[in-house]
C-alpha cells in the first residue's frame, strides 16, 4: 500500500488558503472527508462531495468520478459512495482529486500529490505537516464574501463595521481564532491523532469530551471524567467540540497548577468568615430569622465591607451583602437552617480549617439547585473568565455555549444580554462573594485575578 503526501489548497484564495498532510492510501474517502473538515477548520454543516475532474473544466460527465456521503438521498445516477472507496482508489490516475465543500458558498478545495510513500502502520493515518492561514469563516458567502467582511470588519469606518463585527462574533464564536493568519499545526493534529488513533492519543478512549487523560498520563488537578468542563464539552457537536478543546488548550485553561492553601483562604475569605462565625455549635437566629446584630457588624467590619457601605451596617435585612453572603452559603451547601440556627453543613463541618476543602466545596456547590441550562450557562461563565475574555464579552461567549447546546431563550430568537444575565445570575451569586475586591471596584467592573483561580478550579 502507499501513503500519500498531499497538498490542500482552497481554490482562488489569496493569500493562498493551503495545508500539506500525509494519509494512507486505504484511508475511505469518507474519513478524508473528516480529515478535511479538521484540517481546514470547517464544521461539517453543509453537504459537500469529491471529484476526480476539475469543476472548472470541460470534461465530459461520463469522464468524471463523483463520490458523496451515501446519507444524502438526492444523489445523481452514477454517484460513487464515499464509504466505499479509498484514498488511492479516487487518485489511481495521478490525481488531482478535487474536494468541494457548501454547495451554496462553493468552497473549492485541490489536492495534488506531492510524494508517494510507503505506507507504514506505525504512523498514525492522517498526519498535518504544514499549512498557512484559517479556512474561512462558515457561511461567509464564499471567497468574495469571505474577503469583504474581513475588509470591512479591518474598518472601523465602513458603515457595516458593527454589524459585520457583530456577525463574525456570533458565527465564528469564542473558541475559533479569527485573525485570517491563524494556523495551529500542533492543535490540528492532536485532533487528528483523536480522530484517527484514539487509543494512542493518551486520552481516555471512552470519555465523549476528549479532554480526560488515561490514568497512567494523569496528574493531580488534570480534568477527570465528572468535571463539569469535560461534562459539557462531551454535549457538543463534534466540530465545535474540537474547537473548544483546541482553545483549552491554546489558552493555557487546561494547565491548572495545584492553589496553595494561603491563596485558597484569600479566595474563599467571604464565605470563610462565615462558615467560622457559625462553627461547629451553630448561631442562633434572631425571632425573625436574621444573624445576630452583632455578628452582621462583624462580618461586615472584617471584611473591609463596612467602610463603603451608608447605614450601621448591623442588620442582615438592611444590608444585603450579609444577607446575600447567607442565601448564596445556604445554596451552595455550606449552611443550613434548623430550628431557628443556622448550622454547618456536614461537608463544612469536615472542610473546618481547611482552606483547599473548603474551596472544592464551594467550587463543587457553585452548580448545586441550578437547572441543566444554568448548569451549561454556569460552566461558559467560568470557561470566559478562567481564558480571559474581557468582562463586556463574557455574555457573548455563554450564549454562544448556549446556542450551540441547542438551548433558546424564551422569545425563540438569539440570547440577548439581558438573558444571559438572567442564566447565569445564580453562579454569578457566587463569583461576586469570592476574593479581596472592595465593593465598590465590584461596581466599577474591576477584575479580581483570585476569582480567575477559582474559575479554573470550578471547571475541574
Amino acid at each position: 500500500m502507499t501513503r500519500y503526501r498531499l497538498r490542500v489548497t482552497l481554490v482562488g484564495s489569496d493569500p493562498e488558503i493551503w495545508r500539506t498532510f500525509d494519509i494512507e492510501g486505504h484511508t475511505k474517502l469518507r474519513m478524508l472527508h473528516l480529515a478535511l473538515q479538521t484540517i481546514m477548520g470547517w464544521r461539517e454543516s453543509h453537504l459537500h462531495a469529491f471529484t476526480d475532474a476539475d469543476p472548472f473544466g470541460r470534461q465530459m460527465p461520463e469522464q468524471t468520478r463523483r463520490w458523496e456521503s451515501p446519507d444524502f438521498e438526492d444523489t445523481n445516477e452514477g454517484t460513487l459512495s464515499e464509504k466505499d472507496f479509498t484514498v488511492g482508489d479516487a487518485l489511481q490516475a495521478g490525481g488531482p482529486l478535487w474536494y468541494e465543500y457548501d454547495f451554496g458558498d462553493g468552497w473549492i478545495h485541490r489536492l495534488d500529490i506531492i510524494e508517494q510513500l510507503p505506507s507504514d502502520s506505525a504512523l498514525t493515518a492522517v498526519a498535518l505537516v504544514d499549512g498557512a492561514n484559517r479556512g474561512p469563516f462558515e457561511d461567509s458567502g464564499g471567497l468574495h464574501g469571505y474577503a469583504e467582511k474581513l475588509a470591512i470588519a479591518a474598518d472601523p469606518q465602513h458603515p457595516e463595521h458593527a454589524s459585520i463585527t457583530d456577525w463574525i462574533k456570533t458565527t465564528v464564536g469564542p473558541w475559533a481564532p479569527r485573525g485570517p493568519g491563524a494556523f495551529d499545526l500542533i492543535g490540528v493534529q492532536t485532533e487528528l491523532n483523536l480522530l484517527f488513533n484514539p487509543g494512542e492519543s493518551g486520552m481516555q478512549p471512552y470519555d465523549m469530551s476528549g479532554l480526560v487523560k488515561i490514568e497512567a498520563h494523569r496528574h493531580p488537578g488534570d480534568v477527570h471524567e465528572a468535571s463539569p468542563i469535560a461534562e459539557f464539552a462531551s454535549v457538543l457537536p463534534p466540530p465545535i467540540r474540537s474547537e473548544l478543546r483546541q482553545h483549552l488548550h491554546r489558552t493555557g485553561v487546561l494547565e491548572h497548577g495545584e492553589i496553595d492553601a494561603e491563596t485558597a483562604a484569600r479566595i474563599i475569605r467571604p464565605f470563610a468568615w462565615l462558615m467560622k462565625a457559625v462553627g461547629a455549635g451553630g448561631l442562633d437566629l434572631t425571632s425573625a430569622g436574621w444573624m445576630p446584630p452583632a455578628t452582621v457588624l462583624d462580618g461586615m467590619t472584617e471584611l473591609g465591607w463596612l467602610d463603603e457601605w451608608m447605614g450601621k451596617g448591623n442588620r442582615e435585612d438592611l444590608t444585603p451583602p450579609m444577607a446575600n453572603l447567607r442565601e448564596t452559603a445556604q445554596r451552595i451547601g455550606l449552611v443550613r437552617v434548623q430550628k431557628g440556627r443556622l448550622l454547618l453543613s456536614t461537608a463544612a463541618k469536615k472542610a473546618a480549617g481547611d482552606a483547599n476543602a473548603q474551596l472544592r466545596l464551594i467550587a463543587g456547590g457553585l452548580y448545586r439547585k441550578l437547572s441543566d441550562a444554568e448548569t451549561d450557562a454556569a460552566v461558559l461563565l467560568l470557561l470566559s473568565i478562567a481564558d480571559g475574555t474581557p468582562a463586556e464579552e463574557r455574555w457573548r461567549s455563554v450564549a454562544f455555549g448556549l446556542e450551540v447546546c441547542g438551548w433558546q431563550s424564551s422569545t425563540g430568537w438569539r440570547f440577548t444580554q439581558q438573558d444571559i444575565g438572567h442564566a447565569t445570575f445564580r453562579a454569578q451569586q457566587v463569583l461576586d462573594q469570592l476574593g479581596e475586591l472592595s465593593m465598590r471596584g465590584r461596581y466599577r467592573g474591576e477584575q479580581d485575578p483570585l476569582v480567575a483561580m477559582f474559575a479554573l478550579e470550578a471547571l475541574r
